[in-house]
């Protein structure tokens, strides 16, 4: 009889499956490493660095003269801002607003001490003209019309210097709604002088943001895919194991045939029989 084939011993799983997640998770590290190159560009650089716990670290910098740029402007921007009243704007200094519904009296005098000459020169006038009609003084219809018609006059005149007062505190009233609506406007206008120019000072500011750089796009790893160590291994371990029960299963037929062979011959030829028909045996079926 054939000798027996020996059956094959097990892989190892647990130290394979250890090793396929090493190999996995240095491959996962190469190519998160590749996808983290250090750039360049007029504005700046984008770097990576990875410190001994694995732990990574990405800095954005802008180019030495750029940050020079932006440090001035903020540091103009930030001086412009201590100055800078956040408060209610301040219209004290403007010219008051004047009283709505004035007059002045000055002009009203005034127009009265012009019309007094005229007015009285009048009032003697048509007193002597009616006493040399024979119309005696302070009595009779006829001199009480006259001296109605002389007051109407009069209080026409008088009225007329008070308007003249009216329209001399209208001019003013104006003049002084003028005077403050200028004056409001130039703080007001300065106000937003200021405001325009820490805008344009922020906005300086703003124009030298961190530079931008476009995501890394990495070509496919050559030989980034772990290898199935435990199928491999197991498909090993199934092919070895098939050929140890197949050379096993074949042995044990070579020695029954071989048997039957040396038992018809050695019932032909005694001993010599039996000899030749194992020989025949193995030939037929080498073990």
């Amino acid at each position: 009889m054939g000798k027996k084939a020996s059956t094959p011993a097990a892989p190892d799983y647990t130290t394979l499956a250890n090793q396929q997640a090493g190999i996995a998770k240095q491959n996962w590290q190469d190519t998160l490493t590749a996808s983290r190159p250090n750039q360049t560009g007029p504005a700046g650089t984008n770097t990576w660095a990875q410190d001994p716990a694995g732990n990574w670290t990405n800095t954005v910098a802008m180019n030495p003269e750029r940050q020079g740029l932006y440090d001035l402007t903020n540091q103009k921007a930030t001086q412009q801002l201590q100055g800078y009243d956040t408060g209610q704007v301040n219209l004290s200094g403007a010219p008051a607003m004047p009283t709505v519904g004035g007059y002045n009296q000055q002009a009203i005098d005034t127009v009265r001490a012009l019309q007094a000459p005229t007015l009285a020169r009048n009032r003697a006038a048509n007193e002597a003209k009616m006493a040399a009609m024979g119309i005696g003084t302070g009595s009779g219809s006829a001199w009480n019309a006259e001296q109605q018609n002389l007051g109407v006059n009069e209080n026409q005149a008088d009225l007329g210097a008070i308007m003249a007062g009216i329209n001399q505190g209208n001019t003013e009233f104006s003049q002084g709604m003028g005077l403050h609506a200028t004056g409001t406007s130039d703080i007001l206008n300065q106000a937003q002088a200021n405001q325009a120019k820490m805008a344009g000072m922020l906005g300086q500011s703003n124009n030298f943001a961190m530079p931008t750089f476009a995501p890394v796009q990495t070509p496919g790893m050559p030989g980034a895919a772990s290898p199935d160590l435990l199928n491999a291994a197991n498909n090993t371990y199934q092919a070895q194991l098939a050929a140890a029960n197949a050379k096993n299963a074949g042995g044990g037929l070579l020695g029954t045939i071989g048997g039957i062979a040396g038992g018809m011959l050695g019932s032909m030829a005694g001993p010599i029989g039996t000899a030749a028909g194992s020989a025949i045996g193995k030939s037929l079926f080498p073990a």
